[in-house]
């Protein structure tokens, strides 16, 4: 099925996003956006078709002057009915023209269109340069593309400040039984670290490693410290959604991912990491292993107590002193560079999208629900945007302006299925001998409370 022109649009404005956040958000002195610039224009870039480009410097320049002018709209594609379609020549020619260069990539175009009049291929002779060129690059059948080698090259990471650079990554942990399923499941802790003071913005433990949890860390994570400059993650498929891409350019935030093969970038969590295995993970073990501990909830109390009282507050041997004093000291010194957002925003920006088509009947169905809908929207494509953790209110969106709230008709689920585990809370508590700790993190809980995703989207659960 042929995507749709609007998805595509806003799937290219997304990729234009990611070439320039790194030049959003943050002070530059004099000359620096243009190093920048070129650096970034050096740079091979992956397009929406996963195909490896370049980009030009007014290239670059427009995208950001677009973007601080007119925001996301500004980075789609002006829509051209005529754009990509052949006018000057049959697509025999251009067919014939790409063999050539794919078998002789050291002939020029002006060299093919020699070489197609000598065949007497029909429109040839009608072919000019710049444009067999134009469609070439179109099809990345350029010379730049077909002899381009993309060599190894690491680049160190310049933190100036705190909550400049966050880093996520996801550790396996030992494992629970789990009643509900009733079996043995591999625990799975999302974890955030800021790069400047080795602070774990949020980290917790999960069932598993998709996107909700991933999304339930960062909103978390920016409640309680608000915005980053660059969210800096692993390449895997749970880190490159459509929609964590929407969330960093709503709320102003570039992403960046590691390449495939090379976790260098993510060293630092990865050594915090171990110390979760070394310090925290035997303590973990033996709860679980007495039978002590038994809840997904009473794991994540544990280890949030731990991570206040034990790691927090420990002197790092990097820092040379605790994260928690180097984060204080970067507030004291003006380095803190997080910037601040309104919950409502962030609520706005984490709310989930997905596209219905309106029936006959001025009804949409999403995840086993059906939703009545304005009549005036009757076999129109709306945007519905909800928060996952309560299907019991749908925003219907259409050509990006709101219209309606849709109105319950038939409900089979109140929560998507990937989330639902994340709405019951264990009751159970530790037994005496971890009490220790857990009473020594009591005060800083109260105060830091209330911090789940679905309490954050403003859930109220059924009595």
């Amino acid at each position: 099925m042929k995507e749709p022109e609007d998805d595509r649009r806003s799937k290219v404005a997304l990729q234009r996003y990611e070439v320039i956040s790194p030049l959003l958000n943050r002070p530059l002195p004099r000359g620096a956006q243009e190093i920048m610039i070129e650096e970034i224009a050096g740079t091979l870039h992956c397009n929406v078709d996963g195909i490896l480009i370049t980009l030009g410097k007014r290239t670059i320049e427009r995208y950001l002057s677009n973007y601080l002018k007119f925001g996301l709209e500004g980075l789609k594609p002006q829509v051209r009915p005529e754009q990509g379609s052949l006018k000057a020549f049959p697509q025999e020619a251009l067919d014939e023209a790409v063999k050539i260069r794919e078998t002789r990539p050291e002939l020029s175009a002006d060299s093919i269109i020699e070489e197609l009049c000598s065949a007497g291929v029909a429109g040839a002779g009608r072919m000019n340069v710049s444009t067999l060129n134009r469609h070439l690059r179109r099809l990345a059948k350029d010379r730049p593309s077909l002899k381009r080698v993309v060599k190894k090259r690491y680049r160190l990471l310049s933190v100036d400040g705190a909550h400049v650079l966050w880093i996520c990554d996801v550790w396996d942990g030992p494992y629970l039984y789990d009643e509900a399923l009733a079996r043995k499941r591999r625990l799975r802790l999302v974890a955030i670290i800021d790069s400047f003071t080795r602070f774990i913005v949020h980290a917790e433990f999960y069932w598993n490693e998709n996107r909700p949890c991933i999304e339930d860390t960062l909103m978390k994570a920016i409640l309680k410290h608000h915005l980053p400059s660059l969210f800096y993650t692993d390449n895997a498929k749970t880190f490159r959604s459509q929609h964590l891409l929407r969330i960093a350019a709503e709320l102003g935030f570039a992403v960046k991912h590691s390449l495939p093969g090379s976790p260098e970038g993510r060293g630092k969590i990865e050594r915090w990491f171990r110390t979760v295995a070394e310090k925290f993970e035997p303590l973990l073990k033996e709860q679980i292993d007495s039978g002590k501990l038994t809840a997904l909830a009473d794991v994540n109390s544990l280890f949030s107590a731990w991570l206040e009282r034990r790691y927090h507050e420990r002197r790092h041997s990097t820092l040379k002193m605790s994260p928690r004093q180097a984060l204080e000291n970067a507030g004291k010194n003006h380095l803190n560079m997080s910037r601040q957002v309104e919950p409502a925003t962030v609520r706005q920006a984490f709310l989930w999208r997905e596209r219905r088509e309106v029936s006959s009947l001025g009804a949409v169905k999403i995840y086993g629900n059906l939703y009545e809908v304005d009549e005036d929207l009757l076999g129109k494509t709306a945007e519905l945007r909800f928060n996952p953790y309560d299907l019991r209110r749908i925003l219907v969106y259409c050509e990006g302006v709101f219209r309606c709230e849709a109105r319950p008709y038939r409900m089979k689920n109140f929560t998507d299925k990937r989330v639902a585990e994340r709405q019951s809370d264990s009751k159970n508590a530790l037994e005496q001998a971890m009490q220790a700790i857990v009473q020594e993190h009591r005060i800083d809980a109260v105060r830091r409370s209330g911090l789940s995703f679905a309490h954050a989207l403003e859930v109220k659960r059924d009595e």
